[in-house]
């Protein structure tokens, strides 16, 4: 999980930076033409070093289309919170077929292929867009630095939130969940999120995004004092609902705020992987030493930290760029 991650926060980066100063029509193809590469040799992987390394080559190419694909729908004009939507929908998707495939990961990872060399056929009848010329330097942070106060917080947040994604079937199980419930209640999260994010054009960025951090803290709370799996079903809403308006309301900011489009869309993404290495790696450690409720409740007090964080320093960035 973690070198997957890591290989996300790398490539997002560098393909994010690419997509701003060349063709994005290519850096999609390019990306969705080598992911489908990569997850099919995933299914050649016979031993833990040999999946680590077929992991980090997928996680590397996952990594090259997300902020390209943002920077892309934003210079069509089109909805950026319906668009993200879509990927909630597939996530949806793809937790169902892995429910009815099971543990057959040939077939799982042969999918997967070919659902990606499916978009990079699609994506062939993409037009190019035409974008304004950037005057900034090609290796540069100054996007990282300038918006820190919008990433960070997003950081603290995500890195919580998969401490707890890490062992929350296990954590499912000791509550009495069988194998159905477990599934059920995994495919509410991209389900509501579905719903919500393709109805938030109308809301203002910051508001979304306090609201985000302050549901995901009681939804977190709400996952430690759960008696039984059932009590997790109500938790499972709110914090869909939370993550829907941070991650629209996050991306949507610093790509209004921001002329290189996809480089500041692509630390969105590297951000999420960045938690990803973090919360696994925490969320492992805290829920062997503590347990899993200290484990949700340590998500919640991250989630409260990412707000103070933002109300100090993203608000203060915002204000100064109305």
């Amino acid at each position: 999980m973690s070198i997957y991650s890591a290989a996300i926060l790398l490539s997002s980066f560098i393909f994010g930076r690419l997509g701003d100063f060349h063709n994005l029509r290519i850096i999609l193809l390019g990306g969705l033409g080598f992911s489908s590469v990569a997850f099919f040799l995933q299914i050649f992987a016979n031993d833990p070093g040999s999946l680590m390394l077929s992991r980090a080559f997928t996680g590397f190419t996952v990594g090259i289309c997300p902020g390209a694909l943002i920077a892309y729908v934003y210079y069509q004009k089109e909805s950026l919170g319906r668009f993200i939507s879509l990927g909630s929908l597939g996530w949806m998707a793809g937790f169902l077929l892995a429910g009815l495939i099971g543990e057959k990961m040939s077939i799982l990872f042969l999918l997967s292929a070919t659902f990606y060399l499916l978009c990079f056929l699609q994506a062939l009848k993409l037009e190019n867009v035409i974008k304004p010329r950037l005057g900034a330097p090609y290796f540069s942070l100054n996007t990282l630095l300038k918006n820190s106060g919008i990433y960070f917080p997003l950081f603290l947040r995500h890195t919580g939130a998969l401490g707890v994604w890490a062992f929350y079937p296990l954590y499912l199980k000791q509550l009495g969940a069988s194998a159905f419930w477990i599934g059920f209640i995994y495919a509410i999260n991209p389900a509501v999120q579905f719903l919500i994010m393709r109805r938030l054009d109308s809301f203002e960025n910051r508001k979304l995004i306090y609201a985000g951090y302050l549901i995901s803290a009681i939804g977190f709370v709400s996952y430690a004092l759960a008696p039984s799996y059932l009590y997790i079903i109500p938790s499972m809403f709110l914090v869909a609902c939370a993550w829907s308006f941070l991650y629209v309301g996050s991306t949507r900011q610093v790509v209004e705020l921001n002329p290189d489009k996809a480089t500041a869309a692509g630390f969105i993404n590297s951000m999420i992987g960045a938690a990803g290495v973090a919360g696994a790696f925490l969320g492992g450690i805290s829920s062997q030493l503590l347990g899993f409720r200290e484990t949700a409740l340590g998500a919640a007090f991250l989630a409260i930290s990412g707000l103070l964080f933002y109300k100090v320093f993203g608000d203060n960035f915002n204000t100064k760029n109305d």
